[in-house]
């Protein structure tokens, strides 16, 4: 009976040691990994928009299920991150550039890690790219 509580507080140290080095190195690197992502971001808005500056904006979006965020660029428009349900575990994520007058003026592709090479992975080929550029807000794009 000493022997198993014994052995069963050993095991909560352990755990409760784990637990606390555990915490601490997400203290430490989720900063790091959070800048690392808004710089992944920022270099795929500046894909689309060369010499933009780029502004998020505070938006509800309660009610586009599909639209992660919004980023304003100074006198050209807006791009907004989509997330969709693609054919793989995780959702596909990327940037669609729109301009002041409704045109498409660039799409780029953040992840579509998960998807089918050759099916769903297209949507981040040329072929698919060049569809989405220059049509306007009212015209079909075959998906």
């Amino acid at each position: 009976m000493k022997k198993t509580i014994l052995l069963a507080v050993f095991l909560a140290v352990v755990a409760g040691l784990s637990g606390a080095a555990l915490s601490l190195v997400n203290s430490i690197t989720a900063p790091i990994i959070e800048e690392a992502a808004i710089a992944k971001e920022k270099e795929n808005l500046v894909k689309i928009y060369r010499c933009g500056e780029f502004k998020q904006v505070e938006t509800d979006l309660e009610g586009f299920p599909g639209i992660a965020g919004v980023y304003e660029t100074t006198g050209k428009g807006y791009v907004y991150k989509c997330s969709v349900q693609g054919y793989g575990s995780t959702p596909i994520v990327f940037l669609v550039a729109l301009d002041n007058d409704g045109t498409y003026k660039g799409y780029e592709v953040v992840d579509c890690s998960s998807e089918t090479s050759g099916f769903g992975s297209k949507v981040a080929e040329e072929p698919f790219i060049g569809s989405v550029k220059g049509k306007n807000i009212g015209d079909s794009i075959d998906v």
